[in-house]
């Protein structure tokens, strides 16, 4: 009977090890501070939601409604397809990142000479305005 749990567990360690994280991120940053805000959306509608600089420390933690975040995945996947290769960060910048099997995908604005994608701009602003509504409450995975 140990031998079979051992085998489960095992197996189990095994899957999880393949399975590959996939995320969204949403930041918005810089200014006089540099300190960012980021968001970062699970597809299953876990957010969390962190700020600092250089690497951010998620703090705090909300839940978006599944069908909602699948959405957003969709429609980021769609745009980034298409503007992968916009990256023009001003002062104050915004940013979509999507991460999926290993690789990542991005595309940042802010600088005044360039004008955003008008679809990414939609889509980011419709994203905050969802994660506007959400209550988050400090994370407790410490």
């Amino acid at each position: 009977m140990k031998f079979l749990y051992c085998g489960i567990f095992f197996l189990a360690l095994f899957y999880t090890g393949l399975a590959q994280e996939r995320y969204l991120k949403v930041t918005s940053g810089g200014g006089v501070t540099g300190i960012a805000t980021q968001y970062k959306i699970s597809p299953d509608g876990k957010v969390l939601r962190g700020k600092g600089l250089g690497d951010i420390k998620y703090t705090e933690e909300g839940k978006l409604k599944k069908c909602r975040a699948k959405k957003q995945f969709k429609k980021a996947e769609r745009i980034l397809a298409t503007h992968s290769d916009f990256n023009h960060p001003g002062n104050l910048y915004y940013s979509i990142i999507l991460f999926n099997q290993g690789k990542e995908s991005q595309i940042t604005w802010g600088d005044s000479e360039y004008e955003v994608p008008e679809d990414a701009g939609k889509l980011y602003i419709k994203i905050n305005k969802a994660l506007a509504r959400l209550t988050f409450v400090p994370d407790m995975r410490k």
